[in-house]
């Protein structure tokens, strides 16, 4: 039973090729949608200038830490060796 199930879960559905080229482009495009809403959320606001300041600044964080991982995801991808 559980050399079934390994040999089940083993199989792949696309190729590595296919699935880092999405995962790249759901990265960039969850990062310019997290800008996008970020600005326009803390624009509704009724903020100081300070606030607003470190308020960008902390919304710049997260789509930036997404373009980063999809521009380092061929390299993990690249880097990583299939056993048989």
């Amino acid at each position: 039973m559980k050399d079934t199930i390994t040999r089940f879960f083993g199989h792949t559905i696309s190729s590595d090729a296919f699935d880092m080229r999405l995962g790249q482009v759901i990265c960039f495009v969850a990062g310019v949608l997290m800008l996008v809403v970020s600005m326009w959320k803390l624009t509704r606001l009724d903020l100081s200038e300070a606030q607003f300041f470190f308020g960008v600044l902390m919304s710049l964080c997260v789509p930036l830490l997404l373009v980063i991982v999809g521009l380092v995801l061929p390299i993990a991808t690249t880097g990583w060796i299939r056993h048989p």
